[in-house]
């Protein structure tokens, strides 16, 4: 079932909703292009990591580095909960640097295309996709995955990405919509327990990261049955994060604050709330408020 973009908030909305829709898309966009820019100096801030493989999302334990997290065991984990590895298209919704289809590409036959709201983002993964001769099966295009590319896909997914939909069912359905008839849905996001809705960091970790939309693991079952999926893989990745010591993660805190009154700008304001987000979501995982979870859906 396709939701159009004027009718995700509801009906009546129409071209007032579109309108503001692609406003927040420009904002997010560029909120994007500034980590872009900004990710590489990062680790003196304590983040940053990731960047050289251009996956900048949650490192896991990884058994081939000896239990060392990296950010690419996920891609491991995902592979392995596919019944085999991708092939026909496949949609990366929130696709970042590209660094998922970099390493995915070079480990199947498929061909993928990228969604992403950041220019700089997009640049840049089309420069390291053509740099290891992978630009004839990897494209990433600028734009919103309300609103993705015709497809049909045989696989999407959609990695730390639905939680910055501000109407996460409707992003589904658009994205069901282009799947072909058994194709997959991956999603791997945080997931808040029940008891961290109105804590403070919760709080910080939405704003900071401009996440709007963040469900829990119940409500992101209910809304793929509701969009035509039957789950096949539910898997809690939880427990292999690493995140750091309370102690470590309030001494960042107190530096990053610190940071934040001096910063000359704006943006640069933006960039350090952003980190004092990921402080609060590292602080959730520690007292067992926040899971981190591997949902597969088919369409059948």
């Amino acid at each position: 079932m396709e939701v159009p973009l004027e009718e995700a908030a509801g009906a009546g909305e129409g071209p007032r909703y579109a309108s503001t829709a692609a406003a927040r898309g420009a904002a997010l966009g560029g909120y994007y292009d500034r980590l872009a820019q900004w990710t590489a100096s990062a680790r003196r801030f304590g983040y940053g990591g990731g960047h050289d493989k251009l996956a900048v999302h949650r490192a896991l334990a990884d058994p081939r580095a000896g239990g060392r997290p990296t950010v690419t065991r996920l891609h491991d984990v995902l592979l392995a909960a596919l019944p085999a590895p991708p092939s026909g298209h496949v949609l990366d919704a929130g696709c970042g640097l590209g660094g998922t289809m970099l390493d995915l590409a070079q480990r199947s036959s498929a061909r993928f295309t990228g969604l992403t709201l950041s220019e700089r983002q997009a640049a840049v993964g089309r420069a390291a996709a053509a740099k290891v001769g992978l630009a004839d099966r990897i494209g990433i295009e600028v734009g919103s995955y309300d609103s993705p590319p015709q497809g049909p896909f045989d696989l999407a997914i959609a990695i730390e990405s639905l939680a910055h939909s501000p109407h996460p069912e409707s992003s589904i359905g658009a994205i069901v919509a282009r799947l072909a008839p058994g194709g997959r849905l991956a999603i791997v996001d945080d997931m808040p327990e029940p008891r961290a809705r109105g804590t403070l960091d919760l709080e910080l970790f939405q704003s900071g990261w401009r996440v709007p939309g963040l469900v829990g693991a119940a409500e992101l079952d209910a809304m793929l049955a509701r969009c035509g999926l039957a789950i096949v893989v539910h898997r809690d990745l939880t427990d292999e994060l690493r995140p750091r010591t309370l102690a470590r993660i309030a001494t960042l805190e107190t530096l990053n604050r610190a940071l934040h009154r001096l910063a000359p700008s704006a943006g640069l304001r933006g960039l350090l709330d952003s980190y004092h987000g990921g402080l609060a979501l590292e602080r959730l995982y520690r007292c067992a408020l926040m899971r981190y979870r591997l949902v597969v859906a088919e369409r059948r």
